[in-house]
């Protein structure tokens, strides 16, 4: 299992004012938002084919398919933290891969028990 680089602590970073929120508010904002870049798409763009594996080159067309999906997009933070809100397992959320996603969500869950554990 890969482990967390730069790029998994900055996407944290971006989305860490919503850790509060409310995932339905979250969720609400997406659906909502006439120019998201999804509304016209099919969701299966967003989760890769069952035993997909991305490793190397791979990993980067994934990155790169997923994040031009998403380029455009004025909730891509949304999406993303009402993913990792929501506990999300599978897909890609807010322009990042899925390999990408599940180190976020690991991620995400620890500071949310270090945030339990600290209050």
């Amino acid at each position: 299992m890969r482990g967390p680089t730069a790029l998994h602590h900055d996407l944290l970073t971006s989305v860490a004012e919503y850790a509060g929120a409310d995932w339905r508010w979250l969720q609400l904002e997406v659906e909502n938002s006439p120019n998201r870049a999804c509304r016209e798409m099919d969701i299966q763009e967003f989760f890769p084919a069952d035993g997909a594996r991305f490793f190397g080159q791979a990993l980067q067309n994934e990155r790169d398919r997923v994040a031009a999906l998403c380029h455009s997009c004025p909730v891509r933070r949304e999406c993303l933290a009402g993913a990792l809100l929501r506990g999300e397992t599978y897909g890609s959320w807010g322009g990042v891969a899925q390999p990408d996603y599940q180190i976020l969500q690991r991620m995400w869950r620890e500071q949310a028990l270090s945030r339990k554990g600290a209050a």
